[in-house]
């Protein structure tokens, strides 16, 4: 509905064993440059969420957070593609072991996969930068910046950079229609909460040369 609503989303097996209602969420935690990198701000954070929908058949989790993140923030929700259409290329932004973030990329396009028995998008390998565990639940993106999964597991890590599987957004998507919205477009672009408003609009203010019945 593009209305901010705080949804959060992640992988299914990461809920094993967890409360949400007790974990903390950390926004902006990057380096503010690249080399080297530098611990982030550890006050950008929200705490609890409630457990929305999970299920392991595309390793998915939606959560609600227990607060809207506020503007100072500066939060970007994510828009997505559930179409299935394999992308060119890919990347995924995350937080390996829960370093401060880290974004990897993979130049070819995906296959179609499994992944302990989850239907997934598989990447052979990352031409720049990998995964590693904690990078878990993290977003997989494709050219046009559009959400299409969220990461499962594989080989991948500091030393290696094959082997990756992303649990599926188009088979997610039916599953979360209930949060999303039934009518939820398959392709929808990301809202920024804090996107100035349009400085000049439009309205009409009279009507004239129109015959009263008409009216």
């Amino acid at each position: 509905a593009n209305d901010g609503t705080p949804y959060f989303l992640t992988a299914n097996h990461c809920m094993a064993g967890q409360n949400p209602t007790n974990w903390t969420f950390r926004f902006n935690w990057e380096s503010p440059v690249c080399t080297p990198t530098t611990a982030g701000p550890t006050n950008n954070t929200v705490s609890g969420a409630t457990l929305l929908e999970n299920d392991p058949g595309s390793d998915v989790a939606l959560l609600l957070l227990s607060t809207t993140p506020p503007a100072s923030y500066d939060v970007w929700y994510t828009g997505w593609d559930a179409t299935g259409a394999v992308p060119e290329a890919t990347t995924v932004i995350h937080h390996p072991t829960g370093d401060v973030k880290k974004i990897s990329f993979d130049n070819d396009a995906p296959t179609l996969g499994e992944f302990d028995g989850a239907d997934c998008w598989h990447i052979p390998n990352w031409e720049d930068g990998t995964t590693e565990g904690g990078s878990s639940g993290s977003g997989l993106w494709n050219p046009e910046g559009r959400l299409i999964g969220q990461l499962f597991g594989g080989e991948a890590n500091c030393s290696n950079n094959v082997n990756d599987n992303f649990g599926r957004f188009d088979l997610s998507q039916p599953l979360l229609t209930q949060w999303l919205g039934n009518c939820a477009p398959a392709v929808l672009d990301g809202y920024d909460p804090n996107a100035p408003a349009l400085a000049l609009d439009a309205s009409i203010l009279t009507i004239t040369g129109v015959e009263p019945h008409y009216c």
